[in-house]
């Protein structure tokens, strides 16, 4: 845990001792040194903090504490002569490092108090008025320890193998047990230490799926990362077990999924809302048995159900997937009972802060592994986890 503490970005870090720095005591009643930051004492005499020079990331002021208060307040000392008096002003002197633009626009949100009343940012400000700073809310959703194996990690992004079965992000019905509450967990050290730490999902896999997902963990990661997958501009590749042996080594299928007009549960080709999809496919191996085959899945576009759908439309519905044709149990199988037999093997994309090549793959888990052994399929070496430098 000491090494991922380490990698906190000390522009998120060092938000809450930002607030601390108003008074000699830290914020909400605790404070975390960084390396990225310091305390001066202003020409008055109180601590002001300061940002590093040259530092120009964006960022917001910190949230709550779980159980913790949800405003900091603090008393205006002695004002010295020819100090600004406006309020915004006087914030930007306590705040070096925040825009006024951005201080203003909390005043004009209402999260900045004067003895309990919103307030102007012209507003003059006095010595021994109260200032009220209302913190945004902690997350709504609680840490689980949910068993997950990372395959890379920095300041930035953290790339891990979701499990099949888990659910990736809490939702109605679901509201415990999933992929990010594992995370909430995983990180709890940053989130205790800066409730603003930034965990981002920026792609999804259905519950049933195993496989490759990426994480970012700083804003502009966040927003480099869906820029890539909304422009298509990585590479996807998924290994699925299929019914039947198909005649062809490759081939690639290009038609529109929508909403099933009688199951607003599953997708249909050319169903409600139906948008562009398409998908290459692979041949990889095939059983001994020779009723089924290991393919390997190119998805160019990423709607829900794709793979799945698109391999049914083909006539090679996914082992174990019954709302697409799927069988559930066959004499090959053995005691292994298949869910959806599709694993997000691996991802190809740029890191979103360094630029070089990522490439993050994951073998197929034991289920999967166990019914191609049943099934005599050997599948060919993969590529091992490999970030370039």
């Amino acid at each position: 845990m000491a090494e991922r503490a380490r990698r906190i970005p000390g522009t998120i870090r060092l938000l809450e001792r930002a607030v601390g720095a108003l008074a000699a005591e830290p914020v909400m009643g605790a404070s975390h040194p960084s390396n990225a930051e310091r305390l001066e004492m202003g020409e008055d005499g109180e601590p002001v903090w300061v940002r590093p020079h040259g530092l120009k990331t964006k960022f917001d002021f910190p949230r709550a504490r779980r159980g913790g208060p949800e405003c900091y307040e603090f008393e205006i000392g002695q004002l010295r002569p020819g100090a600004p008096r406006r309020l915004d002003k006087y914030l930007q002197l306590r705040f070096r490092g925040y825009s006024r633009s951005f201080l203003q626009q909390m005043i004009k949100d209402g999260k900045v108090l004067i003895d309990g009343q919103p307030v102007k940012s012209s507003r003059h400000v006095a010595h021994g008025e109260r200032v009220t700073i209302v913190l945004d809310q902690p997350s709504k959703h609680d840490p689980e320890e949910i068993p997950f194996e990372v395959l890379y990690e920095d300041e930035f992004v953290i790339a891990l193998v979701k499990p099949a079965g888990v659910v990736v992000h809490p939702a109605r019905g679901n509201a415990k047990g999933t992929l990010y509450n594992g995370l909430l967990h995983y990180f709890r050290e940053q989130l205790e230490a800066d409730p603003s730490f930034h965990l981002g999902t920026v792609h999804r896999l259905d519950e049933p799926t195993s496989g490759v997902m990426i994480y970012a963990l700083d804003k502009k990661a966040h927003a480099d990362l869906t820029r890539q997958f909304e422009n298509r501009l990585l590479k996807k590749t998924y290994l699925c077990l299929v019914q039947g042996v198909p005649e062809w080594d490759a081939t690639e299928i290009d038609a529109a999924i929508g909403v099933d007009p009688a199951d607003k549960h599953v997708m249909s080709i050319d169903g409600i809302d139906a948008r562009e999809a398409q998908t290459r496919y692979v041949r990889v191996a095939v059983s001994k048995c020779g009723g089924f085959s290991a393919l390997r899945a190119h998805p160019r576009t990423g709607r829900s159900h794709q793979i799945r759908i698109h391999a049914k439309t083909l006539g090679f519905p996914l082992v174990g997937d019954i709302a697409y044709g799927g069988v559930e149990s066959h004499p090959a199988f053995g005691d292994v009972r298949p869910r959806v037999c599709l694993h997000a093997e691996a991802l190809e994309l740029a890191h979103p802060i360094h630029a070089h090549p990522l490439t993050l793959t994951a073998p197929p888990p034991e289920d999967l592994a166990a019914l191609f052994e049943h099934l005599g399929i050997v599948l060919p070496a993969w590529t091992p986890n490999r970030i370039a430098p």
